[in-house]
């Protein structure tokens, strides 16, 4: 037996050495496992719900409902278009002491009515523009002497004038003749004829291609102005220039 010495105070302390063959115990017992809860037999008690539970599937019970609601109403809607969009499925946490639980609702179908379509609006037909219809002025003795004095301030200006041709020739042309031209129109005494007014009849509209030398006309014009041309004497003459739209033989001076 080994001899135990008192304890000195003055010696250092050294640890104390296990050897391999003999490990250290833990001081306390190793935990176990928890062992997984046996279903109750079958003579055994239920134990009641606690509040958190009951209060979980009260939630899960409303969200049923409510899914099989929207589905009843949107199964009546009227029939129009709908698009339809699954939506994930809410998560309520409902606390149990000691444990929360998560209750999952199922999933939802949302049902997207468009609004109808509305029906295409009536478009009124374009109507053309109403052409103005001229309207040819008749005049006295005195109203045509004042265009023939000034008819550069008449231009566009339609009237109706009676007149005898003058000359209607390879000289003039096919689209133009001369004419001596008034206001009203004159009677034919002895052959003669006397209409004032020396004037150029051109821009023909109308149908001229039986108009000869000495034929009375009644004719529709508008003034073009003042046209200048040189004579057969070598001078030089300024007369009113007439643009003829419609014509009307009256009569001859032959």
């Amino acid at each position: 037996m080994s001899q135990q010495h008192p304890h000195d105070p003055n010696q250092p302390q050294f640890p104390q050495y296990h050897s391999p063959q003999q490990p250290p115990q833990p001081p306390y017992p190793p935990r176990q496992a928890p062992s997984s809860p046996q279903p109750p037999g079958p003579g055994s008690k239920r134990k009641p719900l606690s509040q958190g539970a009951k209060v979980g599937w009260a939630v899960l019970s409303g969200l049923i409902l409510f899914a099989f609601g929207a589905a009843a109403g949107n199964a009546g809607a009227g029939k129009q278009p709908t698009a339809s969009a699954d939506l994930p499925a809410p998560t309520t946490t409902v606390t149990i002491p000691g444990k929360p639980v998560e209750v999952t609702a199922p999933p939802t179908t949302v049902i997207v009515t468009a609004p109808p379509a509305k029906p295409p609006t009536d478009t009124k037909p374009t109507t053309a523009p109403k052409t103005t219809k001229t309207t040819y002025k008749k005049l006295t003795a005195r109203q045509w002497a004042k265009i023939a004095k000034s008819p550069d301030d008449h231009i566009g200006e339609a009237y109706v004038v009676y007149g005898r041709v003058t000359q209607f020739d390879a000289a003039t042309g096919e689209d133009a003749f001369r004419a001596d031209v008034d206001g009203v129109k004159h009677k034919v005494e002895y052959g003669f004829v006397d209409y004032p007014t020396n004037t150029v009849l051109t821009n023909l509209s109308a149908d001229v291609s039986d108009l000869v030398e000495d034929d009375l006309f009644q004719a529709n014009i508008q003034v073009l102005g003042s046209l200048s041309y040189d004579t057969q004497l070598g001078g030089e003459t300024t007369v009113p220039n007439l643009s003829v739209i419609s014509l009307k033989v009256i009569g001859s001076v032959k």
